[in-house]
């Protein structure tokens, strides 16, 4: 067996799939094993002047890395989905040129696997609709017995390396503007921004810890949401058989030059003849930023295989290439802080990552993300000391002082419409810092002005912020009124 997958030529008149597959497997599972693990094709740069695009299209059965019998199993399962799609259609759904499509329809054809059923002419191609005879559906059947997916091809795992490896080359670090844009909602003291400047810049593993209610997730969710720049992610990539989905829509954000899914209306040929210049296996989004909280599990960490589906969605840190992964109230998941630690920071150490198949075999993919942790349980009873000296920034986000907590006060009144005489903060603020032990917190002020603004409705008066209504708001917050 050659070590790269075989040119596919036109079809041969009288040519059967069935010839290719084997009575009880799947011909792209007997033929791509090797084949699309030994496909080296070069992929070109993706970057010039900083400017993302997307790769140039496959050019033939070769270029795709995957073997002629998957690809035409995987048109069979769309056509069989579809209602009489077109060859566009089909085009768009294999995220393949019309071109290339054309010539797995002609073989489906050729093998008596599909038919034209009219809406077009030959004279324009990709217009006429096809069906799948009792044949093709006997055969996309037994195809979907193994595998429901179907979707875009998908890219051989070492063409996915090859085409991203130059996003992952030197580390993503954000830019000052961008990091104090995102603290700059919160009342930090200078030394503590600037501590937390340096360590969001760093692009390098990071923790965020400190009491509750100063501001740890909102950070963090502001510095993943003003993230700059722009990645490829492929639709899903494929090893050893078996079909891994990478893009998910609801935590990509696709840029809108993709190209894709647009080709209808007055502009339809003009977005077609864009699509047939990329490849739309890939997909240009966003830097990804992903938050994870207490819903992380040992089995998300690793490949999630539907057993009826028979395919794979990646884990969440694959989704998060080349971008950044918060894990938010760290040390409060369902696995043990120190396995988590274990899975992703000896991974980053070695900048790859293994993915276990359901079947035995091991994906070996990049690992390059920056990991930012947020907790407000103290770091030493997280961890032992090798796994800490692993973080390579811990800032600590301190108690708000008196004038900060007055600060914060000021500006919510404002926005509530309250006016306040300036002793009647300095004597709540006196009053919160001896009820809570000097441990204010940036939320506090938010939360009891909404309680006061509550409790006005109820007695049927205006708001007002004093020691009085300060009080029964904290004791009602906290649960202590009337004891």
């Amino acid at each position: 067996m050659d070590e790269t997958s075989p040119a596919w030529d036109p079809p041969v008149p009288g040519s059967t799939l069935a010839s290719e597959t084997a009575s009880n497997g799947s011909a792209a599972e007997s033929e791509d094993i090797f084949s699309v693990m030994g496909n080296k094709k070069a992929v070109p740069s993706q970057q010039s002047d900083g400017i993302v695009h997307l790769p140039p299209p496959p050019q033939s059965i070769k270029d795709t890395g995957l073997s002629s019998s998957f690809l035409l199993e995987l048109a069979m399962k769309i056509v069989h989905y579809m209602d009489g799609p077109t060859p566009d259609q089909i085009a768009r759904a294999l995220g393949l040129t019309t071109g290339l499509t054309q010539v797995i329809i002609e073989q489906l054809k050729a093998d008596r696997f599909c038919e034209v059923i009219g809406g077009g002419s030959y004279d324009l191609p990709g217009r006429y609709k096809l069906r799948l005879t009792d044949k093709g559906e006997s055969r996309a059947e037994q195809a979907l017995e193994r595998c429901r997916y179907a979707g875009a091809a998908p890219v051989p795992v070492e063409q996915y390396e090859q085409t991203i490896a130059p996003f992952l080359a030197k580390r993503f670090r954000p830019t000052r503007e961008a990091v104090r844009r995102a603290h700059e909602g919160l009342t930090l003291d200078p030394e503590t921004a600037d501590l937390l400047e340096r360590a969001l810049r760093s692009g390098r593993t990071s923790m965020v810890y400190g009491p509750s209610g100063n501001g740890k997730t909102h950070l963090l969710t502001e510095f993943v949401r003003l993230l700059q720049g722009d990645i490829l992610c492929p639709r899903a990539i494929y090893a050893y058989g078996q079909i891994v989905r990478i893009y998910d829509p609801l935590v990509h954000e696709a840029r809108d030059d993709n190209g894709a899914d647009h080709a209808n209306g007055e502009n339809g040929d003009a977005a077609l003849r864009h699509e047939e210049q990329v490849d739309r296996r890939w997909v240009k989004i966003k830097r990804p930023g992903l938050i994870m909280g207490g819903e992380v599990t040992a089995e998300s960490l690793e490949l999630g295989y539907d057993p009826i589906a028979r395919f794979y969605q990646a884990p969440k840190h694959l989704k998060a290439q080349g971008g950044v992964l918060v894990i938010d109230d760290f040390g409060r998941q369902k696995v043990a802080p120190e396995d988590l630690l274990d899975r992703w920071i000896m991974a980053l150490e070695r900048g790859r990552d293994n993915l276990l198949l359901r079947t035995g075999e091991n994906i070996d993919v990049p690992f390059s993300m920056t990991i930012l942790l947020s907790t407000n349980i103290d770091p030493t009873e997280l961890a032992d000391d090798a796994h800490l000296r692993r973080i390579y920034y811990k800032v600590f986000i301190p108690p708000v002082s008196p004038d900060h907590f007055k600060q914060i006060v000021r500006g919510i009144l404002e926005e509530a419409g309250i006016t306040s005489p300036e002793e009647h903060l300095d004597e709540a603020a006196a009053y919160l810092s001896e009820a809570t032990g000097s441990k204010l917190s940036g939320s506090l002020p938010r939360d009891l002005v909404s309680i006061i603004v509550d409790n006005a409705e109820h007695d049927r008066k205006e708001p007002e912020f004093n020691v009085a209504s300060v009080k029964l708001a904290y004791e009602q917050f906290t649960g202590t009124a009337g004891r």
